[in-house]
């Protein structure tokens, strides 16, 4: 039995997939496998995987499901202690899986390990997202997770592991979520359980990478039921503040997308009184000068620069 096994869905990420792969190959420490799930792919993913002789890689090939099944296809499959999620597109720095262990040995009772993570865009510039914590610097148990993802998420898909048993108990990704599933998922765990976390950078996340698994605008997607969490905790008061910024988030990608419906929906569930003053602003803002914003965004963080509403 692996101390870990990696789970890789993808979806036509031939142009990522060799390095994803070779990231995981090139970790100091080796006792794992990976479990790679082609989720339908139509370029030359498959063909790569099948390239690579290691026999810890196990491919599991299949019609397309969608992210979340795919993700649950490999877990279903892991024999590892740990369940370590990999995006196809994404890459480890190679002491992430020592870092992981490392993480486990200082708190062994914690089910959940996470590391820090950059962003990596396509001119290859590296930002680091903002993040709700004081102490960046050394390894620490995170109590409050909510809490601590109050910003940029503290963790990224890819910079996360999990016990099997956690996963078991609290169930898997939702296969009717095609948004945020990440997200349902994470309130199912950390209701639950807290994480060892290590904020050293171990992960590079890419972003505005093509053929995502789920590539539709966000207002055609199905979203969790936050509601059911907020009633099943009327007293969490740090869920309640967590799930009210994705509401705001959603709202302003339904602004972008030109859907007033769901944006005047999503605007009615928000506590405007828990957002910071920017970004009441923005839910007020008209569409255009959202769009501006964005922009002038995006110009800054393919320079190194990060903009927020926090």
């Amino acid at each position: 039995m692996p101390e870990f096994s990696v789970v890789i869905p993808i979806y036509n990420k031939a142009e990522f997939l060799q390095q994803t792969i070779q990231s995981v190959l090139h970790q100091k420490f080796t006792d794992f496998e990976v479990i790679a799930v082609n989720d339908g792919s139509t370029d030359q993913s498959l063909k790569i995987l099948r390239e690579f002789a290691d026999v810890r890689i196990k491919i599991i090939d299949q019609e397309n499901h969608g992210l979340s099944k795919a993700r649950n296809i490999g877990i279903a499959a892991a024999s590892g202690n740990h369940i370590a999620l990999l995006d196809a597109d994404d890459r480890w720095k190679n002491d992430h899986l020592e870092t992981l262990k490392q993480l486990g040995q200082l708190f062994p009772e914690v089910g959940v390990l996470g590391t820090g993570y950059v962003e990596q865009y396509a001119n290859g510039n590296l930002v680091a997202p903002q993040i709700n914590l004081q102490n960046t610097a050394t390894p620490q148990l995170i109590t409050d997770f909510f809490m601590a993802n109050l910003k940029q998420p503290l963790v990224g898909q890819s910079s996360i592991a999990f016990k099997k048993g956690v996963i078991e108990e609290c169930g898997g990704f939702d296969p009717k979520i095609n948004y945020a599933e990440d997200v349902d998922f994470y309130i199912r765990i950390f209701l639950k359980h807290q994480m060892a976390y290590d904020p050293k950078v171990t992960c590079h996340h890419t972003m505005q990478a093509e053929n995502q698994i789920t590539r539709s605008k966000k207002s055609e997607r199905s979203i969790p039921d936050f509601q059911k969490y907020l009633d099943e905790n009327p007293n969490n008061s740090s869920l309640r503040q967590y799930i009210n910024l994705k509401r705001y988030f959603l709202a302003i990608f339904y602004k972008v997308e030109s859907r007033p419906d769901l944006f005047r929906a999503m605007r009615k569930k928000i506590d405007e009184g828990l957002l910071t003053s920017k970004q009441r602003q923005l839910l007020k803002a008209p569409r255009h000068v959202v769009l501006a914003l964005r922009f002038v965004k995006d110009l800054l963080l393919k320079k190194g620069k990060r903009f927020t509403s926090f």
